[in-house]
């Protein structure tokens, strides 16, 4: 589950909000940091990428 919302402030980037399938946080998966789609298709938040030690591919 995901939304999408048009943020006018920071060079027309759009915000993809979705809910860590670890911990429930809602988070924008756009952000630049260790959030990601674990395996491709679980949404991470960036605390537990982190604390679990799940990282980025391109890291």
């Amino acid at each position: 589950m995901h939304k999408q919302v048009e943020n006018s402030k920071s060079n027309d980037k759009i915000e993809k909000i979705e809910v860590c399938y670890l911990c429930g946080k809602e988070f924008n998966i756009n952000e630049d940091d260790e959030s990601h789609y674990h395996y491709g298709q679980f949404p991470m938040c960036d605390y537990c990428s982190e604390f679990y030690g799940f990282y980025k591919k391109d890291r």
